[in-house]
């Protein structure tokens, strides 16, 4: 965990089964129960839209956050916290995920297209976690069923965020999942940046 909190007055029950389970692990975990979860979700007309939003998301609080909670002792509100597949305007004074590039260069998919970077081009920058998905299935924006047996949670999409604003360079850029490690920053909310 980074921790940026400023305030530390109310603390967590801490899970001592959780203390030898990487951030990295707790978030693949999560991407293991989408991709389980998914193809159930066809049949009943919740692979998409809203329905897709209001499933997805408070499992995500549930199963990565809350896990978070658990293992560093901190209470995470759910207000106080980037919300799965979000972009914001600011993430300083927000609790959230970044992302940690295992290699010097990795690819990233840009606009549909493919584009080699490396950590020269992080310089000042850091990559904020958003979501699993494959960069072509909007899941949020509308999907047809056919086209939902095609989806894969592979990537990972993230925002490029200043290091020093906290706003975003880039935002929706896909990376594969392998090349990533991921740890929790805690925050202390800002109640005057607006998001």
């Amino acid at each position: 965990m980074i921790d940026n909190r400023r305030l530390k007055e109310f603390e967590h029950e801490i899970d001592d089964a959780l203390q030898g389970i990487s951030d990295t692990t707790i978030l693949l975990n999560f991407q293991q129960a989408i991709v389980s979860l998914y193809p159930h979700l066809i049949p009943i007309n919740a692979f998409a839209y809203d329905s897709w939003d209001d499933i997805v998301m408070p499992l995500f609080y549930e199963m990565v956050y809350n896990t978070f909670a658990f293992k560093y002792g901190i209470d995470i509100n759910w207000n106080e916290t980037h919300s799965y597949m979000f972009s914001l305007r600011c993430y300083k004074g927000i609790n959230h995920i970044e992302c940690i590039p295992k290699y010097h260069s990795f690819a990233v998919l840009v606009n549909g297209q493919w584009i080699e970077m490396n950590n020269d081009d992080l310089v000042e920058k850091v990559l904020v976690f958003k979501s699993f998905g494959d960069g072509i299935y909007s899941l949020t924006g509308g999907l047809d069923e056919e086209d939902a047996y095609n989806v894969s949670f592979n990537l990972i999409e993230v925002d490029i965020v200043s290091t020093s604003t906290g706003n975003p360079f880039k935002t929706s850029v896909f990376i594969n999942k392998e090349q990533l490690d991921f740890v929790f920053v805690a925050e202390t909310y800002d109640h005057n940046i607006k998001r």
